[in-house]
């Protein structure tokens, strides 16, 4: 399988502050990839920095073998990156299919008028929120803010899709529907980097996992196998879990 996501001695500092440290992995096209460890690890740090948000101190992050590590956010999203957050972010004051249109009129091929709201009705319906375009972002309960940002991701056409912890926060029902979309977009070639907390969810969906800890890598390898590691149980899992 061809990499679409290359990342090669990625280094993060903050002053005195290494949170991500010579970090290596890549992602080949079509794969779910689960980005794991304890909180602080830096996992997110590892996200911001391939989405944009953060430059990195050192290292390099290609996709499809094109270096965009020091990109600005907009340019790497039109070179195919979309992501979700840990902490869901929405533009309170417009409905939820405008939140989606707003995506929609920034990506490389833009839509507008009626197209753009067909576009996001479709969308909408993808994510479990048919019919209901019309109503305030800001009314949504917190699943449905977390549908509506999936929405908006994937109306950015990603060649590579970032999901910081979405499926958290869902009862065991959303949970199997979450999981089920996630499968669902990896059949239509979407390759996937997801920060999850949820073991359920990592060895439905990902083939392999990579674990961090305290900035560094300590684990990589097919899912069932790094979970079963004796070092990711120690630094991040428990007992419990494995």
């Amino acid at each position: 399988m061809n990499k679409l996501l290359e990342i090669i001695d990625l280094k993060k500092q903050f002053g005195g502050l290494t949170a991500v440290n010579d970090v290596s992995f890549s992602v080949a096209e079509g794969e779910i990839v689960a980005l794991l460890g304890p909180n602080g690890s830096g996992k997110t740090t590892v996200l911001n920095m391939i989405s944009g948000a953060l430059t990195p101190t050192a290292g390099t992050i290609a996709l499809a073998g094109e270096t965009i590590s020091n990109l600005p956010p907009h340019k790497i999203a039109h070179k195919g990156v979309s992501r979700t957050f840990q902490l869901v972010k929405i533009l309170p004051s417009l409905t939820v299919a405008e939140n989606v249109i707003a995506a929609l009129a920034f990506r490389p091929n833009p839509l507008w008028g009626s197209a753009a709201q067909d576009r996001a009705d479709m969308l909408l319906a993808d994510v479990g929120l048919s019919g209901r375009g019309h109503e305030h972002a800001d009314d949504l309960t917190y699943i449905d803010q977390k549908r509506m940002e999936l929405a908006r991701a994937l109306a950015a056409e990603p060649r590579l899709l970032l999901l910081d912890e979405w499926l958290s926060g869902l009862n065991p029902t959303e949970l199997r529907v979450g999981i089920d979309l996630i499968v669902s977009l990896r059949a239509r070639g979407m390759t996937i980097v997801l920060v999850e907390h949820i073991m359920e969810a990592v060895r439905a969906l990902c083939t392999r996992a990579v674990v961090m800890n305290i900035g560094s890598k300590i684990a990589e390898g097919p899912t069932d196998d790094v979970l079963a590691d004796p070092a990711v149980i120690a630094a991040y899992l428990g007992d419990g879990h494995a």
